[in-house]
């Protein structure tokens, strides 16, 4: 539903009263009295947040200023050209914040490629059931879905110490068997894959300081590594570079999520890269440069 607003800084809750049914906004207080409603995040200019129904499945909600108007996706069954209770709950939570407005926020239903659209129009042909069960059968057999789907569900946290260590472990081995007794090039990228593979599952999680730590620790397995294709660039040209730059985007992804602190960042980023055989793959001064310069 659309609540006009002549300018964000004039949206109100008085405003937001006046505009919906007074049993839809007394049941929005309910709502928020009896903590349902999650914290909030900012999302392509409005709020989001996820709100608990009862014993019921929790259902995400959307609120933004668009055209000038308030408007609002709920997962509820309500439709987008009513003001549910949910959405007004949420508007609630952002206004009583202080939450900061854009006055040209995007609905996450218009925020996305064409292609995403016109599964997300399948997916909701589909009952509940159905999706759900084919979701999680690809989930079964898809170990970076899974963890996304468990990071959705709130089953399934940051990275801790111990299971990094676990990890750790296992990068090692995949490193030194790749290079271990008769070997060739194409083992070599095969572990390199496997490497970037477990990494880019990381970055489905929350950030961690003991992600980063890995991470940085499978940069310089990586380095060891390239370095072999590296010096066989006839037969691998480019490929180094690119792996390499699978590696620095999900340690840029979790340097952005954590901003560490930028003299241990650049001590140990230094480091790194000077004990590269070759090229290090965390050698961008341009891509650290908004960690490294930050006060």
């Amino acid at each position: 539903m659309r609540l006009d607003v002549l300018m964000v800084v004039h949206f109100n809750e008085d405003m937001l009263a006046g505009a919906v049914d007074a049993e839809v906004f007394a049941a929005a207080e309910r709502l928020l009295a009896g903590g349902a409603v999650g914290s909030f995040a900012d999302a392509t200019g409005g709020a989001t947040a996820i709100v608990q129904v009862g014993q019921g499945h929790p259902v995400e909600v959307w609120v933004g200023i668009v055209h000038g108007g308030l408007d609002t996706e709920c997962d509820c069954d309500a439709g987008r050209d009513d003001l549910c209770a949910h959405a007004v709950a949420v508007t609630l939570a952002a206004l009583r914040s202080g939450f900061t407005w854009s006055s040209g926020a995007t609905p996450p239903s218009e925020a996305v490629e064409p292609e995403v659209r016109e599964l997300v129009e399948a997916a909701d042909r589909l009952s509940r059931r159905r999706l759900t069960m084919l979701v999680a059968t690809h989930a079964s057999t898809d170990r970076r879905l899974r963890t996304r789907l468990l990071v959705e569900a709130g089953q399934l946290g940051p990275l801790a110490r111990p299971e990094a260590d676990q990890l750790r472990q296992t990068l090692n081995a995949i490193a030194t068997e790749a290079t271990t007794g008769w070997w060739q090039m194409p083992d070599v990228v095969t572990a390199g894959e496997a490497i970037i593979s477990e990494l880019e599952i990381i970055s489905e999680r929350s950030a961690s300081m003991s992600a980063l730590l890995l991470v940085e620790h499978a940069a310089t397995l990586w380095d060891g590594l390239a370095a072999h294709l590296f010096d066989d660039w006839e037969h691998y040209e480019g490929v180094p570079e690119e792996m390499g730059a699978r590696v620095r985007a999900v340690h840029l992804q979790l340097c952005e999520r954590l901003q560490p602190d930028p003299d241990e960042l650049a001590e140990r980023l230094n480091r790194i890269i000077g004990s590269a055989e070759s090229v290090s793959c965390l050698d961008a001064p341009h891509d650290y440069a908004p960690f490294r310069n930050r006060a």
